[in-house]
């Protein structure tokens, strides 16, 4: 299973990949860019839960965007599940939009599907979600966020999801920020996740060149994710 996903740290959320996306290198033509990254997390944490059992994970991902905010990404990340022998990728596909609503202000909209390549037979995890955010810069280094997406169907048979987030970050130096999350997920069934929780973040960025090094705390309110340190190298080209 987007920080980043991120929240999440896909993928922490997928805000990382529009922030990648908006801050392309030219490539195919003068009005399209692509940009892409790779790197390594010590826990892939998705919205509060890992996803590969609490071990590392090797994440990449290629962002195709075009001069008018049109977007494409293509995510992955290997991924472990209990008692899943099976599944060992998450391959992610986004078509977003995103533009400025005044000089200080910008947003996002997107469809992601989530799949999961050599699933078993019996299950059926590859879900559509529909998510849309706002990013404003307050100023002084300071900027907030908010996100929310919608799913009818969501991972296997855990049914209609509805996903909430809040986000802060300060750029304390041009290589070091601050930064933390709270997001709220609902689910119908509690087939493999609670059905209502909430999970929070905070930790630090730092940027050297094409390499970012981050560093969070990341918990939940329920016992199904365990309440952990994550660390994460980063390359962006």
């Amino acid at each position: 299973m987007a920080l980043t996903r991120g929240e999440e740290m896909k993928k922490l959320l997928l805000s990382a990949a529009c922030a990648a996306a908006f801050g392309a290198t030219p490539a195919l033509a003068s009005s399209w860019d692509i940009s892409g990254s790779f790197g390594v997390v010590s826990d892939y944490v998705f919205r509060g839960i890992s996803q590969t059992q609490g071990d590392a994970a090797l994440q990449a991902g290629a962002t195709l965007t075009h001069d008018s905010g049109v977007y494409f990404t293509v995510w992955g990340s290997n991924v472990d599940f209990a008692g899943d022998n099976d599944t060992d990728f998450e391959v992610d596909f986004t078509l977003g939009y995103g533009g400025s609503i005044d000089a200080a202000t910008t947003f996002n909209v997107n469809v992601t599907y989530y799949t999961y390549p050599g699933q078993p037979d019996f299950v059926d995890y590859n879900y559509f979600e529909i998510g849309a955010g706002v990013t404003h810069d307050v100023g002084n280094g300071f900027s907030v966020g908010a996100n929310f997406a919608w799913s009818p169907k969501n991972f296997d048979d855990t049914g209609n999801e509805i996903w909430l987030a809040l986000n802060g970050t300060y750029e304390m130096t041009e290589w070091l920020s601050v930064s933390a999350n709270l997001g709220y997920q609902s689910l119908d069934k509690d087939h493999y996740f609670p059905e209502d929780y909430f999970y929070y973040d905070v930790g630090a960025t730092v940027t050297y060149g094409i390499l970012s090094l981050d560093m969070r705390y990341v918990a939940t309110s329920d016992s199904v994710g365990k309440d952990k340190f994550v660390g994460s190298a980063i390359l962006n080209f």
